[in-house]
């Protein structure tokens, strides 16, 4: 599953290139569910006609734009089948998409499955001003959340067991980038298990995030960490 917002320059060859990816380490079968989170360009309409030859491939939306968290939402709770890996648009240009087919393994052992870029087998390459904000991030979710044992919390690269995952989402409140920190923590207070596999990781290359976004986004997590603290004093996450 990609969600996708204003991307109509990249999103045909990077979703061709998890199709292709897919297709080749998922022979067993698969969908690709394209999310539009609200695009105002020209996305929808290429991710329509990327779909239109390709039965595999499922476009959905919704309008106004509402955030990763809430793209994530409305397309699992649309999917069949066991098992749900979402990743940004971009993955193509960040990691090598054979950890999709290593995370469909592990996702046979554990409910939760999250694609790390800190562990000591991850190679990562990060934007100098997003590695200090994302050092700054990952101190204050371990902080606030001790019990969850993960060292990348907000990595764009995350796989569900698609029975569980249905059953976050209906508790599920963060709609936007804090939706990852959420999801962790609704895992956590249910007992789920929840593992990490290493990826290698290159965030140097030009259609990555602005600084400008940086700003808006850390903003919206670190506010988030709050938001998720309350609503689990208040015994919002049962499931």
């Amino acid at each position: 599953m990609v969600p996708f917002y204003n991307n109509e320059r990249t999103l045909v060859e990077n979703a061709a290139a998890i199709f292709t990816a897919l297709k080749r380490d998922l022979a067993g079968g698969f969908e690709l569910v394209l999310c539009d989170d609200g695009s105002t360009d020209a996305s929808l309409a290429a991710a329509k006609a990327f779909a239109a030859s390709r039965p595999a491939v499922r476009v959905v939306g919704y309008t106004p734009n509402r955030g990763r968290g809430y793209a994530v939402r409305f397309a699992a709770l649309s999917c069949d089948g066991d098992k749900l890996i979402f990743a940004d648009l971009d993955l193509p240009q960040t990691t090598s998409l054979s950890h999709v087919r290593i995370m469909v393994e592990r996702l046979k052992r554990d409910p939760v499955v999250i694609g790390s870029r800190f562990l000591r087998a991850s190679a990562t390459k990060r934007r100098r001003l997003r590695g200090a904000v994302g050092r700054a991030h990952r101190l204050a979710f371990r902080l606030s959340f001790p019990g969850v044992k993960v060292s990348d919390p907000d990595a764009g690269f995350k796989g569900f067991d698609l029975a569980w995952l249905k059953r976050m989402c209906r508790v599920s409140r963060e709609d936007r980038w804090s939706w990852d920190m959420e999801v962790l923590e609704i895992a956590r207070a249910n007992g789920l298990s929840v593992a990490e596999i290493p990826i290698d990781w290159n965030e140097r290359h030009g259609d990555y995030a602005t600084s400008v976004r940086l700003v808006r986004d850390a903003w919206e997590e670190f506010t988030g960490l709050w938001r998720i603290r309350r609503n689990l004093r208040r015994g919002l996450y049962k499931i």
